[in-house]
């Protein structure tokens, strides 16, 4: 079990880390193990876009507030001295929401408020599918930017059967799986894995390796 927690100067950005882990060997030939990782990491000046402003180019920045969630699975099992299976599996998840949007004022400020300027209820609104924002408020959108909020799902796994069929000689058999989707952002952690991981389809990739060694 762990725990990593540290902030930075005005709160401009946290980390917060927790991490279990669990291991279990019923007997000398096999073991299990597993690791559980949530992790939020919010920073106040995150990179979203840029664009012109009559002839000035605006960083925009955004408040993000990010969480991850990954479990490690490994299994090793030792049937005898010369036949070993290996598995591995891990999901990820990665869920990320910005707010509170901002641009660069003065790139090398220590102070965060005079690092950045934040747009006024007055000066941006949102639109389906992104931003509009009437920086000088009068009455037009003098740019625009596109939604940045997101979610990343993932899941990889590996399964090896190692086989020595003579002294230095082998056969391994791997099954590796792969699932990459995006996710929604404003669904719960449990929704995106229901949603986005387990209902896509998975790639499969299957391989053969075999060695000989030759006595001389």
């Amino acid at each position: 079990m762990g725990y990593v927690h540290s902030d930075a100067k005005q709160d401009n950005f946290n980390l917060r880390r927790y991490v279990l882990r669990f291991r279990y060997q019923p007997i000398n030939s096999l073991s299990l193990s597993a690791e559980l990782q949530y992790q939020q990491n919010p920073n106040k000046t995150q990179y979203v876009s840029q664009r012109d402003y009559n002839g000035t180019m605006r960083y925009i920045l955004g408040e993000i507030d990010n969480d991850s969630f990954s479990t490690t699975f490994r299994i090793n099992y030792n049937i005898n001295p010369n036949l070993t299976i290996q598995y591995y599996g891990q999901p990820f998840i990665f869920r990320a929401a910005y707010t509170n949007f901002n641009y660069v004022n003065d790139l090398i400020a220590k102070d965060l408020n005079d690092r950045v300027t934040w747009y006024s209820d007055g000066q941006i609104s949102s639109t389906d599918g992104g931003y509009l924002v009437d920086e000088d408020q009068d009455g037009t959108a003098d740019y625009s930017f596109g939604n940045p909020d997101f979610a990343f799902v993932q899941f990889r796994s590996n399964l090896v059967i190692r086989w020595e069929y003579n002294p230095g000689s082998d056969i391994f058999l791997v099954w590796s799986q792969g699932i990459d989707g995006i996710g929604d952002p404003y669904n719960s952690f449990s929704e995106i894995i229901d949603n986005q991981l387990l209902s896509q389809p998975p790639q499969n990739t299957f391989l053969i390796k075999a060695t000989y060694r030759f006595v001389l």
